[in-house]
């Protein structure tokens, strides 16, 4: 017997009870049953017992407890009921084929879970903490007989009530496929209207195509208004992992705002099946604990509920299976509730700072700073993370501040991983950006507000530097850093630090030529092929002259950008006077459109092209992915085809606007014209991607050097990714034979704590250890480029797409890094990420062209956006339709 069969039975006995005023009855069956109390309600007013049958075998009794009881004799039940049929005073019935089932150990839900319209009236005979408006349901061939009779009966159901009409076809709801959406259904509808009721019967028919005859409707009364509508999934829909996923509307008022996809940023919660109760927000509370009975009751752990909450109850609007398209890996629900487990314990061991770090309340983000989540992805595999911790965020993120005028942090690694995801310490970030000499009182001071603001507005930790701490330059800062925290400092500490930034500007200016001049070293010696001297040398030398130097560049490129955006804060300039003076400048990322146009012309050969740009990967850190110079008539072919002279700006920009940067930049503190400035805004964005440029040519060399020494003993570039740089490194130093061995035996386990990691699922930003095992989240703020309204095709990239697909198409991208600069050459209409912020490549490459984007939705936004066909990307109303 299915446990369900215990928890339906129990469940029928208590709704029958309500009938019978405490009378006690008895339930007693064989196998997978579907007792139903309605029709149980009318039997048993005339009859002690019901004995229900299929094919001649008795397969559930139920009755008063004493004449029950009074039969039960032996477990054969087909005895009992002879012996109740012997007694009299006994009603029979045969079930339906869709009653009973032949399986034994079938849960309830095969029997339960079919149709929308035949499911809700099932459960609408049940008594549970949920209402369910009684279908009334209308089937084709009497629709087409006789439509005034059957708005006759619905009027004499509802009355004027408002009410929903709703689809409920065989081709939707089914376990293989759930087709959700597919059909129409109309909302609040006048019942009293025949008129309206009719044509809104008629237009939910025809959403079915020609077979409408053959299939019904069904009516209900219209839940509204609601405090909150959604939907529940009892597994996650995607891996099946053990999490209520729920997507909610709190705002709308209406119960078909996320099931349409309308809602532009749904609420959205991820809760781990063992959590306590007790953890959770009210509301959310309710909705997992209506979902444990459903799961319960059926005895179908991946069930997708639809519900509404109004007026204090919990209004059940559909329940049906999850069409299951994965399956769990083996073992992988033990692994990851492992991984948690150490995550939370290691995230507990962090919350207290650890010297020089100060600040209280711990922030983790997988955006802020040197964004993972763009750059490696939020769930690295080892190569990936292992080399961007080497290069960058195990000590050259902390070097590089220290050297620019900022505390000291070396020795504190940026990145922390909780299981297997990559996270940015934000404190150790705010730390960083604290200039050298501050007293410690003050850093204190500064990192816990900034912390707790954060916090507080947890869809800014992509805009940290922008919308939490000042770490340059800038106009109007003196009043904003007094506006922020004149309540803990006095005016004298405020003033040493508005004083200390303005420093750290100037000199951060006058060393980006010396920055450049050290790219410009790594650019001249190339990559020498092999490893005869191991691994590590050549990222050592990767590291000092391409990403140290790189982040300086960075860093400057950040200092002049955050300067520009607070002229147009404080009023100086406009939006359209930023957009002109970034258009302006030329980065190597537009040089590679402007030598597609000459190759074009005939003026430059392909081969020059590929030798300066072949090296670009979608996934700079991804052994796995090609580059362009793999296959160039496929990359550069349609880049080439469809090359256009870049557009410059021939007329110099307005007395008016260089007069009033000058006097902007003195009020800042800033002694430099307004020539200066912009010379150092476009050398500062320029050199940064030309550093960019410089070191990924070599990383990418790095790469393809270790797949080479993979395909010998039998390792593919997906097997590499899977090791760490400390394993590589380790069977480099071994025999061919063995290091073979070891590498498959390391690869084994990697891909299944791969797989199990891919079975999590936490939240963008951290601020709690309980965020390990449910979160919620509302939507990020992304970054809108330009201000134009374009509706397109959507095309979902996972890699670089098919270059002939692209053009048209607002392309979705969940990380964008330099590796798709040849995308935004062949004619796409618009761009969507998920990752990346204000200052991201993706986000300079756009605005440098002019393309509509947004950048950084969020995962959440993606997701949804993903599963539409068309979309509107309105940048200047920001907003995101899909359709």
């Amino acid at each position: 017997m299915h446990a369900s069969m215990r928890a339906w039975a129990e469940r029928v006995l208590e709704t029958l009870a309500q009938t019978y005023d405490g009378v006690p009855l008895t339930l007693v069956f064989k196998g997978t049953v579907l007792p139903r109390p309605r029709a149980l309600r009318v039997l048993l007013d005339e009859s002690s017992a019901v004995i229900a049958t299929w094919r001649g075998e008795c397969r559930f009794i139920v009755g008063r407890t004493q004449a029950v009881r009074a039969a039960l004799e032996g477990w054969d039940l087909d005895e009992v009921a002879d012996r109740l049929a012997q007694a009299g005073d006994v009603a029979r019935f045969e079930l339906e084929e869709d009653e009973v089932s032949s399986e034994p150990q079938a849960p309830v839900g095969r029997l339960v879970l079919g149709d929308k319209a035949r499911t809700l009236d099932i459960l609408s005979e049940l008594h549970g903490p949920w209402c369910i408006s009684r279908p009334h349901i209308v089937r084709g061939e009497d629709w087409e007989q006789d439509r005034d009779a059957v708005l006759q009966r619905v009027r004499e159901r509802f009355g004027n009530e408002r009410i929903v009409v709703r689809s409920s076809c065989s081709a939707e709801d089914a376990w293989t496929a759930s087709n959700a959406g597919r059909f129409l259904s109309v909302l609040d509808v006048d019942a009293g209207d025949a008129a309206a009721v009719g044509g809104a019967i008629s237009d939910v028919f025809e959403s079915y195509g020609p077979e409408a005859r053959e299939e019904k409707v069904f009516l209900q009364s219209y839940v509204h208004p609601v405090s909150e509508s959604g939907v529940l999934m009892a597994r996650h829909p995607e891996t099946l992992a053990s999490y209520w996923v729920v997507a909610s509307d709190v705002s709308s008022g209406r119960t078909d705002q996320i099931t349409s996809g309308a809602l532009e940023k749904p609420s959205s919660a991820y809760v781990e099946h063992g959590v306590p109760r007790g953890l959770l927000p009210d509301s959310l509370r309710r909705v997992v604990t209506v979902g444990r009975e459903l799961v319960k009751l059926v005895g179908v752990e991946a069930l997708d509920i639809e519900f509404a909450l109004a007026g204090g109850d919990f209004h059940l609007l559909q329940a049906r299976p999850i069409a299951k398209g994965s399956s769990l890996p083996e073992g992988g629900e033990v692994r990851r509730a492992m991984l948690l487990a150490d995550a939370c314990t290691a995230h507990q061991a962090l919350l207290r700072p650890k010297a020089p770090v100060v600040g209280e309340g711990p922030v983790y983000s997988t955006m802020t700073d040197w964004n993972p989540a763009e750059m490696i992805g939020r769930r690295p595999l080892p190569l990936a993370r292992t080399l961007y911790g080497r290069l960058i965020t195990d000590r050259t993120w902390a070097e590089q501040r220290a050297a620019y005028g900022y505390r000291d942090l070396r020795g504190t690694p940026l990145l922390r991983d909780f299981a297997g995801h990559a996270y940015v310490d934000v404190r150790a970030s705010l730390n960083s950006f604290i200039p050298a000499g501050t007293p410690a009182r003050v850093a204190e001071v500064l990192i816990s507000q900034q912390l707790a603001r954060l916090a507080s507005a947890p869809e800014l930790h992509d805009k940290v530097e922008f919308e939490i701490a000042d770490t340059c330059a800038s106009l109007g800062l003196r009043e904003r850093l007094r506006r922020l925290y004149a309540s803990s400092l006095d005016a004298g500490e405020l003033d040493a630090l508005a004083t200390a930034l303005r420093d750290i500007t100037l000199h951060g200016l006058r060393d980006l030529p010396a920055q450049v001049e050290q790219v410009q070293r790594l650019r001249a010696e190339p990559l020498a092929p092999g490893f005869e001297g191991g691994l590590g040398p050549i990222l050592a030398r990767l590291r000092m002259l391409g990403t140290l130097p790189f982040a300086h560049l960075a860093r400057t490129a950040f200092v002049v950008t955050a300067l520009l955006k607070s002229f147009v804060r404080e009023g100086v300039m406009d939006f359209s006077e930023q957009r002109e003076v970034l258009q302006r400048i030329r980065t190597v990322a537009g040089q590679l459109q402007a030598d597609a146009h000459r190759v074009r012309r005939g003026e430059l050969g392909l081969e020059a092209l590929v030798a300066e740009f072949g090296h670009l990967r979608p996934g700079t850190y991804d052994i796995r992915m090609p580059h362009y110079g793999a296959d160039p008539e496929r990359y550069f072919g349609p880049l080439i085809s469809g090359a256009e002279e870049p557009f410059r700006h021939e007329a110099p920009l307005s007395r008016s606007l260089h007069e009033r940067l000058g006097a902007g930049l003195r009020s800042a503190g800033l002694s430099m014209t307004s020539e200066v400035f912009l010379s150092h805004l476009g050398a500062g964005i320029a050199g940064r991607e030309y550093g960019k440029h410089v070191f990924t040519k070599t990383l990418s060399g790095v790469l393809e050097h270790l797949a080479a020494w993979g395909e010998p003993l039998g390792l593919s570039r997906d097997d590499l990714a899977h090791l760490s740089l400390e394993q590589v490194e380790t069977a480099l130093s071994l025999p061919p034979r063995e290091a073979r061995s070891w590498c498959r035996d390391a690869v084994e386990e990697a891909r299944e704590q791969a797989a199990a990691v891919n079975l999590i699922e936490l939240p963008d930003i951290l601020t709690r250890t309980s965020h390990l095992l449910f979160h919620v989240s509302s939507g990020e703020q992304p970054l809108f480029v330009t201000k134009a309204c374009v509706r397109a095709p959507v095309l979902v990239a996972d890699g670089l797409p098919d270059p002939e697909r692209v053009r048209g198409n607002i392309v979705l991208l969940e990380r964008a890094d330099p590796g798709y600069d040849g995308l935004l050459a062949l004619g796409v209409a618009g761009i969507v990420t998920a990752y990346g912020g204000a200052n991201s490549h993706m986000a300079v490459r756009c605005t440098e062209l002019q393309l509509p984007a947004a950048i950084g939705v969020g995962r959440e936004q993606f997701r949804r956006l993903s599963g539409g066909r068309v979309m509107t990307l309105d940048c200047g109303g920001r907003r995101l339709v899909h359709e």
